[in-house]
């Protein structure tokens, strides 16, 4: 999110060569861009919550784009369903994107945009963009883009020197020439406003970036070497916050997570993990992903059911303003004033109403008062599995049209990807049964958009239309 010495000398070599994105160790490359747990769980998270939603145009698109040798390249469906969904909490209006294949995060953005917005768009190749524009065309929003077939870094360049366009934008997308990706960084903040996001893709790099064997061939990758110094360094540019979106794996958490975790929430975990149930805890990557969402959002006034020590209610009452507030409920008490103390040394107890209760009855009362509905801009649900259908329907009444109500844990573990065998101990467990019939229902329901990010165990945004 875009708010130093010169970053430049961090990386050696940086923009000085134009070399193929295609890795050394090609013949490892995956089929798809995953780096979940297994195929079978990307597969459920498209079936369940991606292709039912997926636009006309996108699906005919992404259908050609698979005919085309470097269909990898291109944004895979579940991105594009985030980036539309972050786009419309974002309320962005003039975008632009480096890189565009085929067009299919081009058209995902294009089709988010407002009627007046505006998308530019660059790529040095424009047969590719001209396999999208069809489907683009007939999607009715070829008036949203502005396409520059250019090299990327010299218009991006000239584009930053001008003043009319500083600031000007609210979202940029950079997905391609990854070993400039700090040359874009420093225009792109330029061209970026306050409290704009810019996004940079593949930073995980097919998963290579994480420490490796000194004899492994993914050492010999140019692309992976940089990028681990690419994030290495936004973890440590003060000019912005960062969150990478992607399962918690170890990489994300020591890279981009605990450099930044305020001093509090970090004593917090630590604390945290003492106590017998630590793993109830939402992961660290979460919170941060968390704070950055609300402060997109705009967030002034939460609701949070399930608190346990409070790792995601510091979370969000450092994110909310000096008058926000954030109505965290939980029927034990006890395991809150673990966290306590750390609530209050970090300055934000006074944004936090806990209210001791079974959360269903105390939301139930809640969403009948008219002063409240419509009034939250955020949820989010962290306990009481087996209830969420009956918290999704009071929390329709409370939170107001484009706000976000956030399910946590809807993956289980992976456990809800369809079981081989009818009578494992996975495929009894009612939590697991009932979540697959719940993402489903949402997956359905017409009175919200959906994201089931595989951060953490899965959580799912639903934002009120």
């Amino acid at each position: 999110m875009a708010g130093g010495p010169d970053p430049k000398s961090q990386f050696y070599g940086a923009g000085a060569h134009m070399l193929s994105e295609t890795l050394l160790y090609g013949d490892l490359l995956p089929e798809h861009k995953n780096l979940l747990r297994t195929e079978a769980l990307l597969e459920y998270i498209l079936e369940t919550s991606v292709y039912p939603r997926e636009h006309e145009q996108l699906k005919a698109l992404r259908e050609a784009t698979l005919q085309h040798p470097a269909t990898l390249l291109s944004v895979p469906p579940e991105e594009g369903q985030f980036l539309s969904l972050f786009l419309k909490v974002l309320n962005a209006k003039k975008t632009i994107e480096v890189g565009v294949f085929t067009g299919y995060s081009l058209l995902a953005t294009a089709l988010t945009l407002p009627e007046d917005g505006k998308v530019t768009a660059i790529d040095f190749d424009k047969s590719t963009y001209e396999i999208g524009l069809p489907f683009i065309q007939k999607a009715g929003v070829e008036h949203k883009i502005n396409y520059i077939e250019s090299e990327a870094l010299p218009f991006v360049d000239k584009l930053s020197k001008e003043e009319s366009e500083q600031g000007s934008y609210d979202f940029a997308f950079v997905d391609a020439d990854q070993l400039n990706y700090v040359e874009y960084h420093e225009r792109l903040l330029k061209l970026v406003r306050v409290g704009g996001v810019i996004a940079y893709d593949n930073t995980l790099w097919f998963g290579s970036v994480t420490p490796q064997d000194p004899d492994s061939i993914a050492l010999k990758d140019p692309t992976r070497n940089f990028l681990v110094k690419f994030n290495a360094f936004l973890a440590g540019d003060p000019r912005v916050e960062v969150t990478q979106v992607s399962i918690g794996d170890g990489y994300i958490v020591e890279t981009s997570v605990y450099p930044r975790e305020n001093e509090q929430l970090k004593v917090l975990r630590e604390a945290t993990l003492k106590h017998p149930a630590s793993f109830s805890s939402v992961p660290a990557e979460e919170g941060q992903f968390l704070s950055l969402f609300l402060k997109v959002l705009n967030a002034k006034k939460t609701i949070e059911i399930g608190v346990f020590t409070g790792y995601s209610l510091l979370s969000t009452a450092l994110a909310l303003p000096e008058d926000g507030k954030v109505t965290a409920i939980d029927f034990d008490r006890s395991t809150y004033e673990i966290g306590l103390p750390f609530i209050r040394e970090a300055g934000v107890e006074h944004k936090i109403n806990f209210v001791e209760s079974a959360a269903l009855p105390f939301v139930d009362k809640l969403s009948k008062e008219e002063k409240e509905q419509g009034s939250y801009d955020f949820a989010f649900v962290d306990a009481d599995k087996l209830n969420y259908g009956e918290y999704h329907e009071r929390l329709l009444k409370l939170v107001r049209v484009g706000g976000i109500i956030a399910y946590d844990n809807t993956l289980w573990l992976g456990s809800v990807v369809p079981q081989q065998d009818p009578n494992s101990d996975c495929a009894k467990d009612p939590t697991r049964n009932y979540l697959v019939k719940f993402n489903a229902f949402l997956a359905s329901d017409p009175r919200i958009e959906i994201n089931l990010l595989s951060i953490g165990d899965g959580v799912t945004l639903c934002r009120r239309i």
